[in-house]
């Protein structure tokens, strides 16, 4: 929900959303790993927001839930590219994989855009 809040320009909500919810289980855990990621992207700080998306990456790979891990490698890669980071590509290439192996194909989308931006501005 909080990804979905953050996608409709909703930022206010979003952090309503993530205030006062009590990690009782590992599931939990993670999730709020996750939303601390995004809502530290989306107020402007990504190079904090890309560490917390590799933690949040971390834990959802131990925890084996794909889709949540490819999200966080996604997230990490956008942050990276902002900053201008050729580690980006690798966080993007792994996300891409993940997304097409599920035929994500919207995440699958932004992640590709991601990654031909960063292979133009190789070139």
């Amino acid at each position: 929900m909080l990804r979905v809040a953050l996608a409709l320009d909703d930022p206010p909500l979003a952090q309503r959303l993530a205030i006062g919810v009590e990690p009782v289980t590992p599931l939990h855990e993670h999730a709020l790993a996750s939303a601390q990621a995004q809502l530290t992207e989306d107020a402007g700080d990504h190079r904090s927001a890309a560490q917390l998306y590799e933690q949040a990456a971390e834990r959802w790979r131990a925890f084996g839930n794909v889709p949540e891990r490819a999200y966080a490698l996604l997230g990490q890669g956008r942050c990276l590219a902002a900053l201008g980071d050729p580690e980006a590509e690798g966080a993007l290439r792994e996300a891409r994989e993940l997304f097409a192996s599920m035929g994500y194909k919207p995440a699958l989308a932004e992640t590709e855009a991601l990654l031909g931006e960063g292979e133009i501005a190789a070139v």
